[in-house]
């Protein structure tokens, strides 16, 4: 079923009257500088839209198409991005603190200097995502596939990533402090010059990880799968 094409006056015009705009065609749509707090997006076809230097807070996009959206420098926080494509989409120096991402696709995102602290990510495919300079202090991953994923310098400080595929990931100079990483996979994962201070490593598997200069004091570490030729 094809879905009936909105203009950017009319998206507007909608949001304002009735807070509604879900299940229309808005693709390729210039929707910058706009302030659309608590509208619902829910099954959009979004895809190419430019969502850049807008306010978008408390919105809803569960099952919307947001794939290669620029949507950098605005404002998502408790927004709903359940079950969403979001795949190539470029979310630098924007804010998604306390937004909902469980299930959705974020392949190959940039969250480069986002910040997407107490968010949930609960079984998203975040693969090859760039979370480079985030903060994302509590974020809330369980179940989640990280493979390959860039954090480099993130703030992840209690983080929940239990269960997370993480392999591969390039984890250089992030903070997980207190981050739980039980049964976490860290195979083949950079681990350098991070912080793991009373981070709980229980069960987690870190064979072939390549591991410098990072500090465990505190960890917990039953369990911990580990190459003989593991540095702390």
């Amino acid at each position: 079923m094809q879905l009936e094409k909105l203009t950017r006056h009319q998206v507007i015009k909608l949001a304002n009257q009735t807070g509604d705009v879900s299940g229309y065609d808005l693709s390729g749509l210039d929707l910058t500088n706009l302030d659309l707090i608590a509208v619902d997006f829910k099954q959009c076809n979004l895809t190419g839209t430019n969502l850049s230097s807008s306010n978008f807070g408390m919105s809803n996009f569960e099952d919307a198409v947001l794939s290669g959206c620029n949507m950098s420098s605005s404002n998502f926080n408790g927004a709903n991005f359940k079950k969403a494509n979001l795949e190539k989409s470029d979310l630098t120096f924007s804010s998604f603190i306390g937004s909902f991402f469980s299930g959705t696709n974020l392949k190959a995102t940039n969250f480069t200097n986002s910040k997407i602290s107490s968010a949930s990510f609960e079984k998203a495919d975040l693969s090859e995502a760039n979370l480079q300079m985030t903060e994302a202090v509590l974020l809330k991953g369980s179940y989640a596939i990280m493979q390959k994923i860039n954090a480099f310098g993130s703030s992840m400080m209690g983080a929940d990533l239990s269960d997370t595929d993480l392999r591969g990931a390039k984890l250089h100079g992030t903070d997980l402090s207190g981050a739980n990483l039980s049964s976490a996979d860290l195979r083949e994962a950079d681990i350098i010059e991070v912080s793991l201070i009373a981070a709980d490593l229980t069960n987690a598997d870190m064979r072939k990880a390549r591991i410098r200069n990072t500090d465990m004091t505190r960890a917990r570490l039953d369990g911990l799968k580990k190459e003989e030729t593991l540095e702390p």
